[in-house]
């Protein structure tokens, strides 16, 4: 059977990467194929079916909107014969992500009321000129990206507060509670560190510490569909758009977690490498963080320090990156024996490398293009 393979060095990718690649290809039978072609895309897409009231359903709400649209970019094409001949071969290309995309996105609900799906994908399709049922395709990971404020190597910035609390009559006394995430930048799925730290110089002790993960997921629609009596929509008539919050008005509490009925002193100095799963309830990795012009979605850690004598003290810590969860498919790739026997063809599209490139270190982590290396 003919068969069609799109590789590229990694699952994950960064705004602003370059992508490396292979499409392999292996024709048993004769085709009618005569060549490869290439395509690459990346779209952020919305759909909410908004409620209705007695008289009428609601309206559907969607936007897109395309940040790579390359649709038919010929990698090689055959030249001296109408059809690609009986054998292995393998065209290896390069494209670039650009430096100001959204990260990879994927969010839904199925249920009739409220039935939304936001996404932001970005993928690569491969397939025969001429023979065009012959085809694969591979979605590519891009991470949510830290925001221009914070470099990658920057500490954790710490958020706190202060709780006042009368002495004497006529004295205060404070409390200083300082919280901070060990790290900038997380993956859905894994678990999320926090530290608190609290300086109690008030004769009240800590009675409970409460902590939430919370999220916010905003859709944007351009455009303005009216009557819409969906009380998760807001119309902005000014900016021409539809603001919608899909999981509600307020922010969705994805985790939480109350800590009180341990030992005084450990409260009343704080709690370190408190574990937050970057999880679900059904344990699957929640959804990555995006700053898309249809889709905004961000999460924060909510903690309430509460005082015996019901005094509260609150702190908000972002957390600014949230990328998405690690692309398993990619990993769990087996190549086929006869990619390692194909024959290398070099394009002259767009998306073609030179020889040169072959020998770098893009390509070391492809299959075939490691002999490439050993052989100089």
């Amino acid at each position: 059977m003919n068969e069609i393979i799109l590789r590229t060095n990694k699952g994950e990718y960064n705004p602003g990467e370059s992508v490396y690649g292979v499409v392999y290809l292996n024709i048993c039978n004769p085709t009618a194929g005569r060549g490869v072609r290439l395509k690459f895309e990346g779209v952020e897409s919305i759909s909410y079916h908004c409620s209705g009231n007695d008289d009428r359903e609601g309206p559907v709400l969607t936007d897109s909107k395309f940040y790579i649209d390359a649709k038919d970019v010929i990698l090689y094409t055959c030249e001296d014969t109408d059809v690609m001949g009986i054998g292995s071969f393998c065209f290896p290309f390069k494209v670039s992500l650009l430096s100001e995309i959204p990260g990879s996105f994927s969010s839904e609900n199925a249920a009739n009321d409220g039935k939304w799906l936001a996404s932001v994908q970005y993928w690569l399709k491969a397939e025969l000129v001429g023979a065009e049922s012959i085809s694969t395709m591979q979605f590519l990971i891009v991470n949510h990206p830290l925001p221009s404020f914070l470099l990658p190597n920057d500490p954790p910035m710490a958020v706190d507060c202060r709780i006042e609390v009368s002495h004497l009559l006529l004295f205060k006394k404070s409390m200083h509670v300082t919280a901070k995430l060990t790290k900038q930048v997380w993956q859905a799925g894994d678990v999320a560190k926090l530290k608190i730290i609290i300086t109690n110089n008030t004769n009240v002790n800590v009675s409970k510490i409460t902590i939430k993960l919370c999220r916010e997921l905003i859709l944007v629609k351009k455009g303005i569909i009216i009557p819409c009596y969906d009380p998760k929509v807001t119309v902005d008539e000014g900016n021409d758009r539809m603001y919608i919050r899909p999981e509600g008005v307020d922010p969705k509490v994805v985790w939480e977690n109350m800590i009180s009925g341990c030992n005084q002193e450990l409260l009343n100095k704080g709690l370190d490498n408190i574990r937050i799963p970057l999880r679900n309830e059904m344990e699957s990795s929640i959804e990555s963080s995006v700053t898309g012009s249809l889709i905004q979605c961000f999460y924060y850690i909510d903690i309430c320090v509460t005082l015996q004598n019901h005094q509260e003290g609150s702190l908000t810590v972002p957390i600014y990156c949230l990328i998405h969860s690690k692309n398993t498919e990619f990993l769990q790739w087996k190549p086929p024996s006869w990619i390692y026997e194909s024959e290398v063809i070099m394009g002259k599209s767009i998306f073609s490398v030179s020889e040169t490139a072959l020998r770098s270190e893009a390509f070391s982590d492809i299959p075939r293009f490691q002999a490439l290396e050993s052989d100089d």
